[in-house]
């Protein structure tokens, strides 16, 4: 409960930020800022190992990947030629796609649900 609590909390501080950095409505806002914490805590899983992703791509389709940021999971010759800013998109997520070889991304308003493999 504790950890809801805690991610109840997170929203509503992202949300009252972009508030008062945009100008943007309340509403818009919370619906802003959920979508950017649920990112986040994807990243973070990301980061530790292997998770079940769906998102609705850019034409529509709605699809599922086995994602991952774990550089330990990524074959070598595939690992990022120059280091990544990580604040640069705060809106994309790019990941490695474990089934398809190949670097991926996804934004925050397209994230349906994931899962930890």
């Amino acid at each position: 409960m504790k950890a809801l609590s805690n991610f109840r909390l997170l929203v509503m501080q992202e949300a009252w930020n972009l508030v008062k950095e945009t100008g943007i409505s309340m509403a818009q806002a919370l619906k802003d800022a959920w979508a950017l914490v649920k990112l986040q805590a994807l990243k973070a899983l990301m980061k530790l190992g292997a998770v079940l992703v769906t998102f609705r791509k850019v034409d529509g389709a709605v699809t599922t990947r086995k994602a991952t940021r774990n550089m330990d999971l990524v074959p070598t010759e595939k690992h990022p030629k120059h280091p990544a800013r990580e604040n640069q998109y705060i809106w994309v997520l790019p990941f490695f796609d474990l089934d398809n070889q190949a670097w991926r991304s996804l934004k925050a308003e397209s994230l349906i649900s994931f899962s930890v493999l």
